[in-house]
């Protein structure tokens, strides 16, 4: 046990979620279209709400009591087991179980998935059981929700990259559940499966990773700690005795891992088919939990880079920069042609996680080169964009679910001639004909109609853009610039620096895109004119992230770029100072270079992006319909400068780039071919194996078996005399063995 009071129950965090999950099953399975499990306890819904509140206040408890220990790790073990040794009469102690380790790394993520966990949860009541198709299998997806969520707060919390890995697995298979959810369908099925595989190859080289970081470490674990314990491999002067090469492949495997997980190129394909499950699971594995386990990943091998040999381990801080770039400009391509509003969300996720990707190699290069400091705002610059992303895009996806909700909800409403009787239709693309309500081009004029769900998608759209003072702003900045202070010292760096400045203004522009095209201009349908908020629950998590947004400038008055990226000190400051060196950090910057970036920055993200979204989408909403104040100067400028522009956008409509984003750059196809040659070719082979020889085994080892029973049988006679001579014999055998021995 500890002394530190609160951390001792820490194990509930994870641990309760996790008993949740076969209780809603079990309860479910018993009480399935009960009228009091399915109106009062919203079929699981209310039992997975109150476990992840429990688990919120438990973290937030833990994260206070770890600010009273600001620059140190609470490491706590649950359970130790102990035996005596005959050889030496000694008891040896062993550790058994997983244990807690704490920092400023620790304490950010547990709050995102704690807090978005929870806030998911809320809206999973209003979005999930409302529609008819989920009726009698909501259990099935509160179970698995729950399960989910403690896979990735026990990732967080683990002590070791062992725990890490077995958590890590644990998320992977309830994504595969839930992004399959609706298994009846075809492209549900194909989509889990796709998923599952693709983040399986990325997992298998994090296996290897990990058995090659222990064989590294092994030499120097305790009795108490094993070989991938993080107080093992984090000692300083444990990294500076294994072969730094050695090291940096093992870092390398395990960083494809993290590729696979947070679905950077060439392991993304997954990530926008996951849209296939419930709106509730894009918000839960695009913003809270299973795409920010890869950062974290990546994020905890800080302490290599920072202890081993200097230059060391550079190549792959360089690897890791430019796979963030090259996947930031490749997801913003992508999103440019997307109609699906989900899809949109899903290569921005990408695209914005490639950002922290190169953050994090920024970051890593500066601490494996001896610039702490740099490597400190770098880090720190790198988990805020992740806190500020996964608040944003976390409100995002609720909101565009919202949007889609009561499209279909309008559809219905149309389709039965008013007649709104019955909420029992599906959604996500569960259809009752072919009209699609994900689709932004049935969209249109919704910010009057939709107030709540449109000011949340516009703040967060302009978090994710990088507006000043909005949310990301302050992070994106800082990993803009910090990517280009290593390219003033390695040329290298160069590629994914220049990526991440180009996919500033990409993001301005198809964010803006979105925007505009769902809330701004006229109906674009009989249907988006039917469309009102009127579904309980969902607008309750959407009112709170866009005051978390709003609010970031508050944590970077705080200095929480510089608490997150510092692991050994603390930085609290007077609000007006902390706000004053920001402003002046941003605006105002000493170098001159980096005061140039800033505004170049700025204006690719806020003027030239969102001006060229506003000439082909933009337009004033019907007659005498009325955004709310902070939403309605954005629609009438991009009515006006709709009106005035003359910007032709067919010839790149019908460009073979046009055609070859729309099929993703053919990384499908591609995938589709490894699937079918390679893993279909293995599973035949297998099948000609399996009956040609293991069945060819088998036989031979029966028809034998056969005979010899068949012999066996035919002396038992049931004649006294010849069990009598049998029994003779066998002693005779045994007397001229043994004379023979003697």
């Amino acid at each position: 046990m500890s002394e530190s009071g609160i951390i001792d129950f820490a194990v509930l965090i994870p641990l309760l979620p996790m008993l949740a999950f076969p209780v809603i099953l079990f309860l479910g399975k018993i009480f399935n279209g009960t009228p009091a499990w399915v109106k009062n306890a919203k079929e699981g819904g209310i039992i997975a709400l109150t476990v992840m509140g429990a688990s919120l206040l438990l973290a937030l408890l833990v994260i206070k009591e770890h600010m009273h220990h600001v620059g140190t790790a609470n490491i706590f073990t649950w359970f130790e087991s102990s035996w005596w040794n005959p050889e030496t009469g000694a008891i040896t102690t062993k550790v058994f179980g997983v244990g807690v380790y704490i920092d400023h790394l620790t304490v950010m993520l547990l709050f995102v998935a704690a807090f978005l966990c929870f806030l998911i949860n809320i809206f999973s009541i209003g979005y999930m059981n409302t529609d008819r198709i989920n009726d009698n299998r909501n259990h099935r997806f509160y179970a698995e929700f729950v399960l989910f969520c403690s896979g990735m707060l026990g990732m967080v919390l683990a002590d070791s990259f062992l725990w890490l890995f077995i958590f890590w697995e644990l998320m992977g298979l309830c994504s595969y559940l839930l992004i399959g959810f609706y298994w009846e369908r075809p492209s549900a099925a194909y989509a889990a499966k796709k998923a599952f595989l693709t983040t399986r190859v990325g997992d298998v080289f994090l296996v290897i990773g990990l058995i090659m970081l222990w064989n590294l470490f092994h030499p120097y674990s305790t009795g108490t700690d094993g070989a991938l314990s993080y107080a093992v491999v984090f000692d300083p002067a444990n990294i500076a005795r294994v072969n730094a090469g050695d090291l940096q492949i093992a870092l390398g495997m395990m960083f494809i891992g993290a590729v696979g997980k947070s679905a950077q190129f060439p392991l993304h394909v997954w990530l926008p088919d996951a849209m296939e499950g419930p709106t509730p699971v894009s918000a839960l594995i695009h913003a809270a939990t299973m795409v920010n386990a890869g950062l974290y990943l990546v994020a905890r091998m800080f302490p290599f880079f920072s202890g081993a040999e200097l230059g060391a381990l550079s190549t792959l801080a360089i690897v890791i920069a430019c796979i963030g770039g090259i996947t930031a400009v490749m997801a913003a391509l992508i999103a440019f042609v997307q109609m699906d509003l989900k899809k949109v969300l899903a290569y921005s996720t990408m695209s914005q996680l490639a950002y922290i990707f190169t953050g994090l190699g920024s970051a890593l290069w500066f601490a494996n080169n001896g610039y702490e400091e740099l490597a400190a705002f770098a880090m720190g610059a790198s988990l805020f964009h992740l806190f500020n992303h996964a608040m944003a895009k976390g409100m995002l996806f609720m909101a565009s679910g919202s949007v889609i909700h009561e499209m279909h909800h309008a559809h219905h409403e149309v389709a039965h001639h008013g007649h709104d009787d019955d909420h029992g239709d599906d959604h996500d693309d569960h259809h009752d004909d072919h009209f699609d309500a994900q689709s932004m081009e049935n969209m249109g004029g919704l910010a009057s109609r939709m107030p709540i769900t449109a000011t949340a998608m516009f703040f967060g759209s302009m978090s994710i853009i990088g507006i000043p003072l909005i949310g990301g702003f302050w992070s994106k900045e800082g990993i803009i610039s910090s990517a280009w202070q290593v390219a003033r010292k390695e040329p290298v760096f160069l590629l994914p620096a220049m990526l991440v400045l180009i996919g500033a203004g990409m993001t301005g522009f198809y964010m803006s895109r979105m925007w505009f095209m769902t809330f701004a201009g006229k109906p674009k349908t009989e249907v988006a004119e039917k469309v009102h908020e009127q579904t309980a629950w969902i607008p309750i998590p959407l009112v709170i992230l866009t005051f978390m947004t709003l609010g970031a400038f508050i944590l970077a008055g705080m200095h929480a770029g510089h608490w997150l990226g510092d692991f050994n000190n603390g930085h609290y400051s007077n609000f007006l100072d902390g706000i004053g060196y920001e402003l002046e950090h941003v605006f105002m910057n000493h170098d001159m270079f980096l005061f140039i970036l800033t505004y170049v920055a700025i204006g690719l993200s806020l003027i030239l992006g969102p001006s060229l979204a506003m000439s082909l989408y933009g337009g004033s909403l019907d007659d005498g319909q009325k955004a709310k104040p902070w939403m309605q100067w954005a629609i009438s400028l991009s009515a006006k400068v709709n009106s005035k522009s003359n910007f032709d956008n067919s010839a790149w409509a019908n460009s073979s780039l046009s055609e070859s984003l729309h099929k993703r750059l053919h990384f499908d196809d591609i995938y589709d071919a490894a699937m079918l040659k390679i893993v279909v070719g293995f599973a035949n082979l297998s099948a000609i194996f399996d009956s040609k020889v293991i069945d060819g085994v088998i036989k031979t080892i029966e028809s034998t078996s056969q005979e010899v029973s068949r012999r066996v049988r035919s002396l038992t006679t049931g004649s006294a005399r010849d069990y009598i001579m049998m029994a003779a014999l066998g002693t005779l055998v045994i007397f001229m063995l043994l004379w023979g021995v003697a």
